[in-house]
């Protein structure tokens, strides 16, 4: 079994820059950096435990929240319930989360995700190709999609993904209207506190 350890910087993809002068101190704030050119998220498609498949371009409209992690890894798993509290909070929202585990057995991630408790899906990218992808260097790393489909930022290592840097961040991505129109029009409130 091997470990990847984050070491350095891992190359990254594109800057949000539709208001972008108000974003990039959330991005900062947040512990996420900004990537450095606009561009779309690169478009894939996995199945979760269950088999079910998810596409990632069926998402417009929606924050996706990409993170990218094993079983093995201890900071992921470090995160991983900080994760399930932001899922939590934001089940209401036009918001998705993705936890695309890297190589492992479907029963392996299965066993995981129901011992710890976690309900959002857990994507097998069994061939590392999503991984390789998005330029993954370690694990964990987390990538915010905005709601046209635009890469905003990364954070590699774990996170205190509960804390009000965060929830500003995604209240302003939430705030979009390309994630207004599609869900009902109206104005996304500010993301709850977790449990």
């Amino acid at each position: 079994m091997h470990i990847l350890m984050l070491v350095g910087c891992a190359l990254v993809f594109g800057v949000y820059t539709a208001n972008a002068g108000a974003l990039e101190p959330l991005l900062r704030a947040a512990g996420v950096m900004a990537v450095p050119e606009r561009r779309v998220a690169p478009d894939f498609m996995l199945s979760d435990v269950t088999g079910r498949m998810h596409h990632l371009h069926n998402q417009r409209g929606k924050v996706v929240f990409l993170n990218f992690w094993a079983t093995w890894c201890p900071p992921c798993r470090l995160e991983m319930p900080l994760m399930e509290q932001l899922s939590h909070a934001l089940r209401r929202e036009p918001f998705v989360m993705w936890a695309v585990n890297l190589q492992e057995a479907q029963a392996q991630v299965a066993r995981f995700m129901t011992a710890h408790r976690l309900h959002f899906p857990a994507l097998l990218d069994t061939d590392g190709t999503v991984n390789a992808l998005y330029a993954v260097r370690g694990l964990p790393t987390t990538y915010l999609i905005d709601c046209q489909g635009l890469l905003v930022g990364v954070a590699m290592g774990a996170r205190e993904w509960t804390n009000e840097a965060i929830r500003t961040l995604l209240a302003a991505l939430l705030n979009d209207a390309a994630c207004s129109r599609s869900s009902t029009g109206n104005p996304v409130p500010q993301p709850e506190k977790g449990p």
